[in-house]
């Protein structure tokens, strides 16, 4: 029977790595896999932004999640895709876990680079892993 697996994906090099990891799990047919991308919800936090940097933010999530999902298509596999958007992504991927009754989350150990980086990512991985209510497996 095949386990419900959870990808979230930024569209970095290591999500991308774990969205690879699970299409292979979907082509032995051992998962039924949901692509799950969150876009950063910037515009309370800081007043003083350009108002299209929440707009960059949620094409960026778009983007990562197209990106993943046409893998899939090109091998001719199935798959759901969530959009989301949150303050603290892993909280997101937390809640989404439980609702869905996921199995198991497969994600990257870090994700985008620069300036977001340094404000959420690096504790993403960690927090999941911490507290997810399935199997969590960290692709380097």
């Amino acid at each position: 029977m095949a386990k419900k697996v959870l990808v979230p994906t930024d569209g970095s090099e290591h999500s991308m790595k774990a969205v690879r990891a699970a299409l292979e799990l979907a082509e032995q047919g051992l998962a039924e896999v949901t692509l799950m991308a969150v876009a950063y919800y910037i515009r309370e936090d800081f007043e003083e932004m350009p108002p299209n940097v929440q707009d960059k933010l949620d094409a960026q999530a778009k983007k990562a999640l197209r990106a993943a999902k046409a893998l899939f298509e090109e091998k001719g596999i199935s798959v759901e895709t969530i959009l989301e958007t949150g303050f603290v992504p892993a909280n997101n991927i937390i809640e989404r876990a439980e609702k869905g009754k996921f199995d198991q989350i497969l994600m990257g150990s870090t994700g985008m680079t620069g300036f977001f980086k340094r404000l959420l990512i690096g504790s993403t991985a960690s927090k999941v892993v911490s507290t997810a209510p399935c199997t969590v497996t960290v692709v380097r």
